[in-house]
């Protein structure tokens, strides 16, 4: 009886030491993990990694919606046109005047009917000009930049030799209210391409086959093309400061995304992050990488293969 009693003992003894082993070997475990991985100067050389220091960014949260490149043929045909009813109008209203004129006093050089039929074609020309008006509207919208004489022929003149490219954009139904933004980011559909700004912004006409709120800007100093489909970005909220990584350093694996970073010389610490916010060539991160950070840019995924796998060495 005494003997079992000893034995029952010494099992509670090895059990409680296990306990505390296990703990302990967890500590091990996560310290190593945060040490990250350690190579020699010849592996990092052999692994080709290549660093770059994070870029300090600021991020605005938008809201954002898809259109066209209008052609250049749309406006200038509705420009041609209402140029030509202008002309028109003019001519005849000047004609009708001096024939009214010439139509009076005894020494009257023009009969009434004269006055009448030059008086019926100003008439006639003045309403041709206002459809000519109103089909612009329709097209363009009323707040047009170029319905204002004095912009006119400039704003054209610019279209008309490519360098200003106008550009309609469609968003979701609420996703703006009150006034059209006082500017767009205008970039090509597709990540990482260059965006634009575009500062001059009206209501467009709505389009029957998209719902939503539509919008017009001019943008000068694209690259895109007549056609062109574009996506439009309109910033919502205060902007928010962190670090770009560049999307070459990105990881993917285990459902999550992660960068490695180095913080002293041939040591690698892989670092998850958020790719919720794409910029330009990389993404918007705001925690786990500070500006200045050393990021591994080039051969993150040798290392991720190193780290899951240590046995395996880099050749020469």
């Amino acid at each position: 009886m005494r003997r079992a009693r000893l034995i029952a003992f010494g099992m509670l003894l090895a059990v409680s030491a296990c306990d505390k082993a296990a703990p302990e070997a967890d500590k091990k475990e996560d310290a190593d993990a945060s040490a990250g991985i350690s190579l020699s100067a010849d592996q990092t050389k052999s692994l080709g990694i290549q660093t770059a220091p994070a870029m300090a960014a600021q991020y605005t949260q938008g809201v954002s919606g898809y259109g066209v490149v209008t052609a250049l043929d749309a406006i200038a045909q509705t420009d041609a046109d209402f140029t030509t009813a202008a002309a028109a109008a003019a001519q005849s209203q000047a004609a009708a005047t001096r024939a009214q004129g010439l139509a009076t006093g005894d020494d009257a050089a023009v009969s009434r009917e004269v006055v009448e039929t030059a008086q019926s074609k100003a008439a006639a020309d003045q309403a041709a000009l206002a459809l000519a008006r109103r089909k612009a509207d329709a097209a363009f919208g009323m707040n047009a930049p170029w319905r204002d004489p004095a912009s006119r022929q400039a704003i054209m003149a610019r279209l008309a030799s490519g360098r200003t490219l106008l550009v309609r954009v469609t968003f979701p139904l609420g996703a703006i209210a009150g006034q059209p933004p006082q500017n767009l980011r205008i970039s090509r559909l597709g990540a990482g391409t260059q965006s634009w700004t575009a500062t001059r912004v009206w209501d467009a006409p709505a389009d029957p086959a998209v719902p939503g709120r539509s919008i017009f800007a001019l943008l000068d100093g694209s690259d895109l093309a007549q056609g062109e489909r574009v996506t439009a970005t309109i910033p919502v909220g205060a902007a928010l400061s962190g670090v770009v990584v560049p999307a070459d350093a990105l990881i993917l694996g285990e459902s999550e995304a992660s960068v490695y970073l180095q913080p002293k010389p041939n040591t690698f610490l892989r670092t998850k992050i958020d790719i919720s916010r794409p910029m330009n060539n990389g993404y918007f991160v705001t925690g786990g990488v500070a500006p200045g950070q050393q990021v591994v840019t080039s051969g993150a995924g040798l290392l991720y293969a190193h780290e899951i796998n240590p046995s395996t060495a880099a050749e020469d």
